[in-house]
């Protein structure tokens, strides 16, 4: 998060134009009245704090198993911006199916005695460990890819949240995309053997990391899957519920984790209808490569309200999960998860830049990062209303202690006048399409709870509490 960068100055003479000024204070109720001009007029935004929707979880991104060799000089420096910069929560960790083989696919492939090709066709091809699914066999399992992606990445950042008294949580995740299996079998549509998998990957973790997943998606993206269907899920989801439970493992399950949108409810319908398939369920998850239509993302929201679900939207790579897109996920599918990018994903490698300064945020992350560090874990949101929304958007969010960030989307150049902020500390932070993307400005929040902002073009303003 940026609340260490430094403090530089209060408002005045910056390329922001903070405009601190005399406005009217309304207030009615429990009502919030904030007021947004621009050059296409004037709109009064209010914030209702009795009215409240969803919690927010953690912002999502994916440990990358391989990454290009031009990021490895800096790597480190990667690794401390995800946390201080973008302000990552959570961590999505893979495990393939092949991990039940005793090919040695990963480590081969990295050895150089097989190619990539080679290594595609046996990573998710299974072979049994043993004859009793209720009998692990270590000798029949080989995480040599999970423990890179520990090692290499996700440690590392667990560490480095943790020394800035944060927590990463880790999210583990199956993947078996069988179309890529040449010459193997997959026996994991046998749900206990499929269980005993996922049994194993615990184990692992805990006793060779002390670390135990706080929650756990069955399977990605199973549409694309023909192994698959909603009903194996759901008795794939029963089994491995008890048998983690039984084990002393209760982690918060998100499925379907579907890459078409469309078939969101219909995986979750077809899953709920084994008995004991939802025992650990807490998130009903979606990607946004297809069928991302408004009334689909709607129906989401809805089948999640119905079932007691929250929602989480956890994939839509390489730049195309834009801030306008993350602001509708959260206003209008009540997301509490969200995952852009994988790790070395939200960055890129210039080396026509000065040493020390090649490492550049992509751009779409200017952007989200702004959320990302407002709106942080155990935040609330309450609603807000505007009676211009094409010009400034507002979401709001309520800490667990009562501070409050607000973050809003501009659709071009307009003006903030904010009424009703607790008293405090605060960043003010911008990103806008010009190019634009001023340092932070810290400033206080007296009892009148006024405060001023205005932004040259389309883009993001964000607003959120100093540290205590």
């Amino acid at each position: 998060m940026a609340e260490d960068l430094p403090a530089t100055g209060r408002a005045g003479g910056r390329r922001l134009k903070l405009l601190l000024g005399v406005v009217g204070l309304c207030v009615l109720a429990s009502w919030v009245f904030v007021r947004v001009s621009s050059a296409q007029g004037i709109a009064e935004v209010s914030f209702d704090p009795a009215q409240k929707f969803q919690t927010i979880r953690g912002w999502e991104a994916t440990v990358d198993v391989l990454w290009a060799p031009e990021y490895d000089p800096h790597r480190e420096e990667i690794l401390d911006r995800m946390i201080s910069e973008v302000g990552i929560t959570r961590l999505r960790v893979e495990a393939f199916s092949g991990d039940e083989n005793r090919s040695r696919s990963f480590e081969r492939f990295l050895s150089g005695e097989i190619d990539m090709q080679g290594w595609r066709d046996l990573r998710y091809a299974t072979v049994n460990d043993d004859d009793d699914p209720y009998h692990i066999t270590w000798e029949g399992f080989d995480f040599a890819d999970l423990d890179w992606r520990m090692e290499k990445t996700a440690l590392p950042l667990m560490e480095r949240a943790k020394a800035r008294g944060e927590k990463i949580e880790i999210n583990f995740n199956y993947v078996s995309f069988t179309k890529q299996i040449r010459n193997g079998i997959y026996i994991h549509t046998d749900p206990e053997e499929y269980a005993e998998f996922i049994l194993a990957v615990f184990l692992h973790l805990r006793d060779k990391y002390g670390v135990v997943p706080d929650s756990f998606e069955p399977l990605l993206e199973p549409d694309h899957i023909k192994e698959w269907t909603p009903q194996l899920m759901g008795a794939a989801m029963a089994a491995t519920s008890k048998r983690l439970q039984h084990a002393g493992f209760s982690p918060r399950m998100i499925a379907p984790s579907v890459s078409d949108a469309r078939a969101a409810v219909p995986w979750l319908d077809g899953i709920m209808q084994t008995p004991g398939a939802t025992d650990l369920l807490a998130e009903f998850s979606y990607h946004r490569y297809k069928g991302a239509t408004p009334d689909v993302l709607l129906a989401i929201a809805a089948r999640a309200k119905q079932a007691g679900l929250e929602t989480s939207m956890l994939e839509y790579w390489f730049g195309n999960g834009t801030y306008t897109l993350l602001h509708d996920d959260l206003k209008n599918t009540n997301v509490s998860a969200w995952q852009g990018r994988a790790v070395y994903g939200h960055y890129r490698i210039d080396p026509t830049q000065p040493a020390g300064h090649q490492v550049v945020l992509e751009d779409d992350m200017r952007y989200n990062r702004l959320y990302f560090n407002a709106i942080r874990p155990g935040a609330v949101r309450i609603a807000a209303h505007s009676t211009a929304p094409d010009a400034i958007d507002p979401l709001a969010f309520v800490y667990p202690d009562g501070r409050m960030a607000v973050v809003m989307r501009a659709g071009g150049k307009a003006r903030a006048d904010i009424l009703g902020l607790p008293e405090g500390d605060y960043w003010l932070e911008t990103a806008y399409a010009s190019g634009g993307t001023p340092e932070p400005v810290y400033f206080h929040v007296g009892a009148d709870g006024r405060f001023s902002a205005e932004i040259p073009d389309a883009g993001v303003i964000s607003l959120r509490p100093a540290a205590p």
